[in-house]
């Protein structure tokens, strides 16, 4: 088989995903200065600085790392900034030289989630999956693993930290259980306050405010002991506003009493100043576009409409992007929705794209052809969602048999399970189903003219994967699950699943299993050597599989397979448009250099 090459056609995908933000006195000018921290998944994460009053900004490129929720300002001379994904890494920027410090590395770690300024002067951050409490000492610049902050094995996460309570850091703990704990600055020893289950919401100098099953408590903050009596609202500083479309966005404290914030892809700075407490009172505000370049980053959704134009979504920040193949023109959206999290499901029904979202369990419905009016939920609109229960669609979306957008979803964080949720093209109606297998997410859909497909797996949010018997499933718009087929112990099914024609294709464990939905069977097995990320139809009787690097083609009525080419990464994004067949690695968009009509050459 001749190697079949491929063009590498742009990063049409860009977009900002700010996951947190701090107010400094920059030395170089003595200006005051919002900083945003954005990660870019797939790529480099940065740092933007904003001046409020003129509006200019600049970004700084992080050594390494994509970004993440971690910053803090010391002292108006450096910036601490953790990153996740991958590897977690603190870097330190010298505001007055604007030159980064060595990075550090937590061993066996791969997120910061937060960090948080200790009254000994030194940085705290919370990890995952190792549970800890990670301790950076500016004057000698390390890293010390002060241990995993819960005695349940099965808790991965230690966020969020604060460090406003003098002498302590405090810290939550979950997802397998839920909990809070401090670290005595002083003794070097963790210590365990307040009951099970109970998480901390806030903390000032004077009080730390917990919640359990919805109940506040507080806490004084320099014995840890509780109060007799409820202290009022009023001691909580104000930490958000709220807009006028009922969102409640985090707001930092300028000089001059104003206050700054950032909204998805924009930023805003009120500027007169308002109350000190949080307020139920809506506040209109400017939204200004964050004054940088926004960078490329992951492609992780792609879709094709009637136009031929390709849409697809960022692996992280809640945006979407279209591309047109004739021009190389590409457009990038503001946030879809008012959760964070990214985009999973994209399918059109005319000419309506039809999106499904983490973290909110969101189901969207958006008209290229109508005004942008996100922030007042008109164009895209937010439906109803599936959350608390179902939070993230791993499954993706597809149209069922029944013209509805079925959608495969895994349970909220701290649970093993899944769902399937319909919307109606037509009226908008969402129907949901929780855990069709008990304990499994829906790992990937596919649909024909009779059937819902799904696969299940052990996979879970906020939990590490579980080996389990993973599952084939035939739903039936109507009935419900009318076959399963459970693998055997070790075989994965994963995302990779596609219906062509009478035949059904499905990734299990390193092989593609053809099933027959008339016999109600599995017919041929395919032997690829490896996991299958992507399938996608490249003609009428083959099906080209992505994984491990590799492109295959599989022949649908033979049962077999024959692998074409080495591809540049891993590819979990692909789609065929006038048959050319578009691919996603990171960043990057790629399109192979013939039209697949032509067949297997």
């Amino acid at each position: 088989m001749p190697h079949m090459p491929f063009s590498r056609l742009g990063q049409p995908c860009r977009n900002f995903n700010i996951l947190a933000s701090a107010i400094v006195t920059d030395p170089l000018d003595d200006r005051e200065k919002l900083v945003l921290s954005n990660y870019a998944m797939g790529a480099t994460g940065s740092l933007i600085l904003i001046d409020p009053l003129t509006g200019e900004g600049s970004s700084l490129e992080l050594p390494a790392g994509a970004g993440a929720w971690g910053l803090v300002n010391l002292n108006n001379e450096k910036l601490v900034v953790g990153t996740c994904v991958g590897q977690a890494y603190l870097h330190v920027l010298d505001l007055r030289t604007r030159l980064w410090a060595p990075p550090l590395v937590a061993e066996g770690e791969t997120y910061f989630w937060q960090l948080t300024l200790g009254s000994d002067g030194n940085v705290y951050g919370g990890t995952y999956p190792g549970c800890s409490l990670i301790r950076y000492n500016p004057d000698n610049h390390s890293l010390t693993c002060l241990g995993k902050i819960s005695n349940d094995s099965a808790n991965l996460y230690s966020r969020p930290v604060w460090g406003e309570a003098a002498g302590y850091i405090l810290c939550n703990y979950g997802y397998n259980s839920i909990g809070m704990i401090a670290y005595d600055l002083e003794a070097g020893a963790f210590l365990p306050f307040g009951e099970a289950d109970e998480q901390i919401r806030w903390v000032t100098a004077r009080f730390v405010c917990t919640e359990k099953n919805g109940t506040l408590c507080y806490y004084d903050a320099a014995t840890l002991l509780p109060f007799d009596d409820t202290p009022g609202k009023e001691l909580l500083p104000r930490t958000s506003v709220l807009l006028t479309n009922g969102q409640r966005i985090p707001v930092l404290r300028l000089q001059g009493n104003k206050l700054a914030g950032v909204r998805g892809q924009d930023y805003f700075v009120l500027p007169e100043p308002i109350g000190d407490v949080d307020s139920e009172e809506p506040i209109e505000v400017d939204l200004l576009r964050i004054p940088v370049s926004a960078p490329p980053t992951a492609i992780f959704s792609l879709q094709t409409d009637r136009k031929g134009l390709l849409w697809g979504s960022s692996g992280f920040g809640q945006t979407i992007f279209r591309y047109d193949p004739a021009s190389g023109d590409s457009w990038n959206s503001s946030s879809v929705c008012n959760a964070g999290g990214e985009v999973y499901g994209m399918q059109f029904s005319g000419d309506r794209l039809f999106l499904t979202s983490y973290v909110g369990g969101d189901h969207l419905v958006y008209d290229p052809e109508v005004p942008w009016d996100q922030i007042n939920n008109i164009n895209p609109r937010t439906l109803q969602s599936v959350a608390p229960e179902l939070i993230r669609p791993e499954g993706r979306s597809v149209i069922g048999p029944d013209g509805g957008i079925w959608t495969g979803w895994s349970a909220e964080y701290g649970h093993y399970g899944g769902g399937l949720s319909r919307i109606s093209p037509d009226t908008l109606v969402i129907e949901s189903w929780i855990d069709p297998v008990p304990g499994q997410q829906v790992a990937g859909m596919a649909a024909d003219g009779k059937y819902v497909y799904f696969t299940t797996n052990g996979g879970a949010s906020g939990l590490a994967h579980r080996e389990i018997a993973c599952s084939f499933n035939v739903w039936k718009p109507g009935r419900g699950i009318v076959h399963q087929r459970t693998f055997e112990m070790g075989r994965e099914a994963g995302n990779g699943i596609l219906a062509l024609g009478d035949r059904v294709l499905v990734s299990v464990g390193n092989d593609i299993m053809i099933f027959d939905p008339i016999r109600l069977s599995f017919v041929h097995e395919v032997p690829i050597g490896h996991s299958c990320h992507w399938l996608v139809e490249t003609g009428e009787r083959t099906a080209g599989a992505f994984g491990n690097n590799q492109y295959w083609e599989i022949d649908v009525s033979s049962g077999t397979g024959h692998f074409i080419t080495e591809v540049p990464g891993e590819v979990r994004a692909s789609v065929m448009q006038d048959g050319k067949l578009y691919f996603a690695v990171d960043t990057h968009l790629y399109v192979f250099n013939r039209t697949f009509s032509e067949g297997l050459q």
